[in-house]
């Protein structure tokens, strides 16, 4: 097996892998497979490798891609996010052709490599709670269970009209100051064990421009006041890469009243279907399923079930 980091022109082998092997969330999401490898490409320009190569100097990393390769054709592909409170394995695809042949742990042996190299003692990723194969690797490799996550979808279209607010909520674009008090309202509800793995931080909040860029999109935050405070927030986006639009996890404070959370969410859902997207799909983590009530009754329903599994690495 040939495991290595990504090259430049890349992007094409890249693409064709995910296009001839879709996920399970592909049908659901409306992402386009080649759209994979425009995203890859953008990744290619001589600005972002610049920014990427520099925070790896630091020992500040962002992102590694890694590719398996055969006789010159990628076959399997993986990304590492570095996030403050370990790496993040996302992106794991292997050619249906070569699956079974231990490339899916080669990567993630790799993958540890770089957790080690840069500080990272907490490996994290999310599988797909059918995915009974997946789990056991994972599980062989020494990853145990940390969280689980709902993934709610929203159809829009004739006989899905939105009901009406209520006018309960007071409502206003996000700052960035709003981050530290948002970031302090998600880990307060949390429990320890995944607050000291994923913990929210307030750079989380913001979106730059050139990552839009990358991702063709466009977004609006919105934040909910109660008595004055910041007491929730969601963000909503939509992309030419795919037909769902993304909202972000539903977060909101045990003061917020839930006809002003109720309001909220339809606001976001309102500015989506203007937008002309085929449905909004959103995540749930297991610490915010107090929501559930409220977007079941927005016509929300679970598409999928995630399970987070966590291998803390040793020296």
């Amino acid at each position: 097996m040939t495991v290595r980091e990504y090259r430049r022109g890349d992007w094409v082998g890249v693409a064709d892998l995910w296009r001839r092997n879709p996920t399970d969330e592909f049908p659901v999401v409306g992402l386009r497979p080649e759209a994979v490898g425009r995203v890859v490409q953008r990744m290619e320009g001589a600005g972002i490798r610049l920014v990427l190569r520099l925070a790896r100097w630091v020992g500040r990393p962002v992102v590694v891609i890694l590719v398996d390769e055969v006789e010159g054709r990628i076959v399997a592909t993986t990304v590492l996010n570095f996030v403050p409170g370990g790496m993040y394995v996302s992106g794991v695809v292997v050619d249906e052709a070569f699956r079974r042949q231990g490339r899916a742990r080669a990567m993630l042996e790799i993958g540890e490599r770089f957790g080690r190299r840069y500080r990272r003692p907490n490996v994290v990723l999310d599988v797909l709670a059918q995915n009974a194969p997946a789990i056991a690797l994972y599980e062989h490799a020494g990853f145990g269970r940390l969280r689980e996550v709902r993934w709610m979808i929203r159809e829009f279209g004739a006989g899905r009209p939105l009901p009406t607010p209520s006018g309960a909520a007071h409502l206003r674009p996000f700052r960035p100051a709003d981050g530290r008090r948002l970031a302090e309202i998600d880990n307060r509800r949390m429990s320890p064990a995944v607050r000291a793995v994923l913990p929210r931080t307030a750079r989380e909040f913001r979106v730059g421009t050139g990552a839009a860029h990358v991702l063709e999109s466009d977004s609006q935050a919105w934040v909910l006041e109660v008595d004055g405070q910041p007491a929730g927030y969601l963000r909503a986006t939509v992309s030419r890469l795919m037909a769902a639009a993304n909202l972000s996890s539903p977060l909101f404070a045990d003061s917020a009243p839930m006809p002003a959370v109720r309001d909220a969410i339809l606001t976001a859902l309102r500015w989506v279907e203007q937008r002309n997207a085929a449905r909004a799909i959103t995540w749930l983590p297991d610490h915010q399923d107090d929501r559930l009530p409220v977007l079941t009754e927005l016509g929300f329903s679970e598409q999928f079930h995630d399970i987070t599994m966590l291998h803390r690495l040793t020296a």
